[in-house]
């Protein structure tokens, strides 16, 4: 029986012998990647990047009356970061193959695969299921090949053409082939704005608890901004009377600390139940230190 330290020398050395052999190599079709933004959607491809070699692509590599995959190796995915139009068909936000049946003389046609299939699923008894490809698409459309100058190897490229359109081009030998996509930019950009000015009362809360101790006077003009947004809530409240608190104008600090009190007792919420009590802690410790002549107007509240 090997001892243990042979043991561990056998298996140090054949660990080295594999790291030896792991060697990264290049290979004939390159993994490569484009995105772009558009608006504020992100639209990328992933593809494997053959070469030309003194080929002939379309029509004899690539043969005429077949569906590619429109790249090399595993499939060529295209991905949506939102909602997108393409040839008016509306597209869920998602990653697509792409696949392109290829014709002489005629348009050729671009496939949008929503079961995340290769093109090899679609092989059946030596010839391709046209059927099947077609009834997994989500999108299909015919685009015009277009000539253009020698590109030795396969390439997407991914152009802004407007705040709302981008135009995606697969360009290899000397042939390009393009499709537009559409985007919702306007309704996005609508829809972000309404989200960020919904909450632009907490965002303003939290720049003045930021300046509360630094910089008092910008903290209470942000937490004035904040509760011009929403002025009738007891939490920006609650952070005005604490900024005031900590300059001692303990008098301004407990009228601000009485109306959030007032405002989440009026209208209760999650964050109310679970602060009250350290509201109410701030009052008592605050009202020793109040003047007499607050305490005389405000001796109802207290």
């Amino acid at each position: 029986m090997l001892k243990r330290s042979t043991l561990s020398l056998i298996i140090t050395l054949l660990l080295g012998v594999t790291s030896a052999f792991a060697q990264q190599l290049p290979v004939p079709s390159p993994a490569a990647e484009v995105k772009q933004t558009v608006g504020v959607s992100e639209i990328s491809v992933n593809y494997s990047a053959p070469a030309v070699k003194g080929r002939k692509v379309f029509g004899e590599l690539e043969k005429f009356g077949t569906t590619w995959r429109a790249g090399a190796n595993g499939p060529t995915a295209i991905t949506f970061s939102t909602d997108v139009k393409i040839s008016g068909k509306e597209v869920k936000a998602g990653t697509y193959n792409i696949f392109l049946s290829l014709e002489e003389n005629a348009e050729w046609t671009f496939h949008f695969n929503g079961a995340n299939k290769s093109i090899f699923a679609y092989n059946k008894e030596g010839k391709q299921d046209i059927a099947g490809i077609e009834a997994d698409d989500v999108a299909s459309f015919k685009t015009k090949p277009e000539a253009a100058p020698f590109k030795e190897r396969l390439t997407y490229l991914i152009e802004a053409v407007k705040q709302d359109e981008a135009k995606v081009t697969l360009w290899w030998d000397k042939t390009m082939v393009s499709f537009t996509v559409g985007v919702p930019t306007d309704k996005l950009a609508e829809e972000n704005i309404a989200a960020s000015t919904k909450n632009i009362w907490r965002t303003y809360q939290n720049s003045a608890n930021f300046y509360a101790s630094s910089n008092p006077e910008k903290a209470l003009e942000l937490i004035e901004n904040s509760i011009s947004v929403r002025p009738n809530y007891f939490w920006n409240n609650w952070v005005k009377a604490q900024i005031l608190a900590k300059q001692e104008k303990y008098d301004d600090a407990l009228t601000a600390a009485f109306a959030a009190r007032n405002f989440g007792e009026a209208k209760p919420d999650g964050a109310y139940n679970y602060f009250k009590g350290q509201l109410n802690k701030d009052i008592e410790a605050w009202l020793p230190n109040a003047s007499k002549k607050w305490k005389k107007s405000h001796k109802d509240e207290i």
